[in-house]
């Protein structure tokens, strides 16, 4: 990775330096990779979460079929685990009141073309016992060409913990 921020950066200082600003934004794409960020769903709750030490992890669900790649929807469970219970700052790393987060799909675009776009929109139903503790919308996008699945899923689990802990500690 600091190889391809290196060449990146490389770049960047050669488009600089040549006045192609294209290229110096294609580096800049390239380097940042893909983004996140998380919003609650007005009205659906999404209270604080500090007496949940556990959380269950379901199998993600869409209704768009093969517009969502295979690969995104294998990979977003293992990333969830990884970083809602196993990273250092992971806001669920013990046992006890469990809660459950079942993610769903609602939009997925692949990309295509010499630059393209990669989008992913997942919403996360948050619950506890039957009871509904709220959804959050986490939106994933990159520019990047290197940018796979396994990117816009690590950067959406990795959102979702972060938002998750904020809420745990009452921010």
């Amino acid at each position: 990775m600091q190889r391809f921020f290196t060449l990146a950066l490389l770049s960047a200082s050669v488009a600089f330096s040549s006045g192609c600003t294209t290229m110096a934004k294609r580096a800049f794409k390239e380097a940042k990779g893909a983004g996140s960020d998380a919003e609650p769903v007005p009205g659906s709750g999404g209270g604080a979460f500090a007496q949940f030490q556990g959380v269950n992890i379901a199998a993600p669900r869409t209704d768009l079929g093969g517009l969502v790649n295979a690969g995104f929807m294998n990979i977003l469970p293992t990333e969830l685990r990884k970083h809602l219970t196993q990273e250092k700052d992971a806001p669920f790393k013990g046992s006890g009141a469990t809660l459950s987060i079942e993610p769903e799909v609602r939009y997925f675009h692949k990309g295509g073309g010499p630059f393209p776009t990669k989008i992913a929109v997942v919403l996360y139903w948050l619950k506890a016992d039957g009871a509904d503790y709220g959804r959050i919308q986490v939106v994933t996008k990159s520019e990047a060409t290197g940018t796979g699945d396994d990117d816009l899923a690590a950067s959406s689990a990795k959102e979702l913990a972060s938002y998750l802990a904020k809420r745990k500690q009452g921010k």
